[in-house]
């Protein structure tokens, strides 16, 4: 009757018994539910956390829209930018273009003037040098005297 499982059987009866009167399973109850309040307050700290974040992801997102389609603003305005100021080139090229046309031109045609000029002096030049070679020997001194005077009376006139 007194055998080992008797008492093993006796020692828990009275373990459990003295856990009772200690107050062991309200300890161990109460440290259960400090345990449970505790997880559920992480529980809760974390979807808090977790709807903070959901917010600052929400109104990050919008805030990179707002900057994307800034960026796409800034990007349109400069491509204009870029495309008056190409435009504004190429007009200024062509009005350049056509001064320097037409600076070339009246350079070409002073040119000419001038090179009309020389040749028209040259000519007057050698048409002198033939007269005066001619006069020189086709003229006696009264032929020469006759023309001489009749000069200085035209120019007389002419003044």
């Amino acid at each position: 009757m007194f055998n080992a499982e008797f008492f093993v059987a006796l020692s828990f009866l009275i373990f459990l018994a003295l856990a009772i009167y200690l107050g062991l399973p309200r300890a161990v109850i109460s440290s259960l539910d400090k345990r449970s309040k505790d997880i559920q307050d992480e529980l809760d700290e974390a979807r808090n956390l977790r709807e903070e974040a959901q917010k600052i992801l929400a109104k990050e997102k919008k805030a990179l829209d707002k900057a994307d389609k800034e960026i796409k603003t800034l990007i349109e305005k400069a491509n204009k930018q870029v495309e008056e100021l190409t435009k504004k080139a190429k007009e200024n090229l062509k009005q350049d273009i056509e001064r320097k046309k037409q600076s070339a031109e009246l350079k070409i045609e002073q040119a000419k003037i001038e090179a009309i000029n020389d040749v028209r002096k040259k000519v007057s030049d050698l048409s002198f040098q033939i007269t005066e070679k001619y006069l020189q020997e086709n003229l006696d001194v009264k032929t020469s005297k006759a023309l001489i005077d009749e000069s200085i009376s035209e120019i007389k006139k002419n003044l």
